[in-house]
């Protein structure tokens, strides 16, 4: 470069610095627009975050569970209870029946969840409340196979 006349140095120089402008603006441009691509799944998130309670207060007076719902039994009993607040131990019996366990649950989602069920038209066979302090039980259930 050095044996290159002043004028071709010159230029060299300013078409370098023009070629390092042109691709430090294009990774700014590609910076810029995965962040606004990015504050924009976090504006859809945000959106979906704020109708989830309302969602889920539909879905907490049966209107995911009604009857016309055709999940099996286990997965049913699952959702019920997740539904309620609650994370219910899950059991198959051998004739179709379901078993829940909960554990320190709140009286009334004890109570949510019988309604659910009855709307869902699963039959309880057995229901056992132990007291464990506070204004919570402990409960097991015994569910039979859905009546038409």
């Amino acid at each position: 470069m050095a044996q290159l006349p002043e004028s071709d140095q010159r230029t060299l120089r300013l078409g370098g610095m023009a070629v390092a402008a042109i691709l430090l603006s294009a990774g700014l441009l590609t910076v810029n627009e995965k962040a606004r691509a990015a504050e924009q799944r976090l504006a859809d998130r945000q959106a979906q975050l704020a109708d989830l309670p309302m969602q889920l207060a539909e879905l907490r007076r049966g209107g995911g569970l009604g009857a016309s719902a055709e999940l099996p039994l286990l997965t049913l009993a699952r959702q019920v209870g997740e539904l309620a607040g609650a994370v219910p131990e899950v059991e198959a019996g051998a004739d179709g029946s379901a078993k829940l366990q909960l554990t320190a649950v709140p009286f009334d989602t004890v109570l949510e969840m019988v309604a659910t069920l009855e709307a869902a038209k699963v039959d309880i066979r057995r229901l056992r409340l132990d007291a464990a302090g506070g204004g919570r039980v402990n409960a097991a259930l015994e569910l039979a196979p859905r009546r038409s």
